[in-house]
């Protein structure tokens, strides 16, 4: 690993302004690389976010999709209206999906990442036959464009989500593993995860958080990096004992400083990779 695989979410920084947000990584963060997110209408106008990012001089590690919707109020709530699930939303979603998956491509990424959406543990589920569908005409259409689908980490354990690759059975179907997911779900030690993740990781997000009191019934706590409970020196220890060389992308979703709480967890990484 090197220093330069360090990148950001850019929604981290809470700027609604594309332009602006992309200076900030760039000339007061000094980083070089971007996960570049797309949570509303902005996607409708490709040629502006093109033009946006060439100027910023900045890497796109990766595209993430999200959708209008998704409610994170609880963790009972997000399961019912999270990524691909809610049949009402489907055609919306599949849609939207598509449509950022011609950006990435013309951006030059060949990753987009989202939320898969709860997928249910067991194969005689209902919904399991419907989601392996789902997921499979989502990576078909990434892969016509060169791409591959990402799948965020957290919502299930490591053995459902590594079950459920291999029912889908479509080689650009990878994972971003996000080791404090792990936690604010209840789904499993992340430390533990990333070696039987192994080489499915294309993708990570450099997150950290303390488990709740009721794991998988109420959210735990996202904190500052390397302050909490997923062990980021030990995560990143194995990653880069498995010849991991993709982006550590820092993602900061919580508080009121995160200009202040990225740059620590930049120097924290720093300190890590040497």
């Amino acid at each position: 690993m090197q220093p330069h695989q360090i990148g950001v979410c850019h929604w981290s920084l809470a700027i609604p302004d594309l332009a602006e947000a992309l200076d900030t990584i760039r000339n007061r963060l000094g980083l070089k690389r971007v996960h570049l997110g797309f949570f509303d209408d902005g996607y409708r106008d490709p040629g502006r976010i093109l033009d946006t990012v060439q100027a910023s001089g900045l890497e796109v590690s990766a595209t993430c999709v999200g959708f209008a919707g998704e409610d994170y109020s609880t963790i009972q709530r997000i399961e019912e209206t999270g990524g691909y699930m809610p049949d009402g939303d489907w055609d919306s979603r599949y849609a939207k999906t598509v449509a950022v998956a011609d950006i990435t491509a013309r951006l030059g990424t060949r990753l987009l990442s989202v939320h898969l959406g709860f997928l249910p543990a067991e194969p005689g589920d209902p919904k399991h036959a419907v989601m392996v569908d789902r997921i499979r005409r989502v990576a078909d259409a990434l892969g016509e464009r060169g791409l591959t689908l990402v799948a965020e980490t957290g919502q299930e354990s490591p053995e459902t989500l590594l079950a459920f690759i291999e029912a889908v059975g479509r080689p650009n179907l990878a994972v971003n593993f996000d080791p404090a997911n792990m936690i604010l779900y209840g789904s499993g030690d992340p430390v533990e995860a990333v070696g039987k993740l192994g080489a499915h990781i294309v993708h990570t997000h450099m997150k950290d958080a303390n488990w709740a009191a009721r794991p998988r019934r109420e959210w735990g706590e996202e904190v500052v990096l390397g302050t909490g409970q997923a062990d980021i020196p030990r995560i990143v220890s194995k990653l880069r004992a498995m010849g991991y060389a993709g982006a550590l992308a820092i993602e900061r979703e919580a508080g009121n400083r995160r200009l202040a709480d990225i740059q620590e967890a930049v120097n924290l990484l720093q300190s890590l990779l040497g």
